[in-house]
């Protein structure tokens, strides 16, 4: 989970922490640096974040030589709302796009879609 906002932090890794493993950084120069070694299931990612955006890892992510590595879930959870943002996010291989504010019921629904059917 990558958010440059604390309290998204906390609330996220709050409403997956009861059935997930949540590792939640704050800037994408952080994820980028601890990607490889942890190994996510999943990624949530924020696009508007310093240093390093969203767009940023998760072209990174996807450029990656592991099929393993690369091909991850990345869920979008961002306040950007504009088409052309979603579509970029979709095009760059973010698997999905949830914009800010979101329902916590569905962050869930829409983890446990991509987790579960994994399995």
């Amino acid at each position: 989970m990558v958010d440059d906002n604390e309290d998204i932090r906390n609330l996220i890794s709050i409403i997956l922490g009861g059935g997930y493993e949540v590792r939640a950084v704050g800037s994408g120069t952080e994820a980028l640096a601890i990607y490889e070694e942890f190994r996510p299931d999943l990624v949530l990612l924020d696009i508007m974040m310093p240093e390093v955006s969203g767009f940023e890892v998760l072209m990174k992510i996807r450029d990656l030589r592991s099929s393993k590595l690369n091909s991850v879930p990345i869920v979008m959870i961002t306040a950007k709302s504009m088409t052309e943002d979603i579509d970029k996010a979709i095009e760059l291989g973010a698997n999905s796009y949830i914009v800010k504010p979101f329902r916590a019921e569905t962050l869930k629904q829409k983890i446990d879609a991509y987790l579960l059917n994994e399995e």
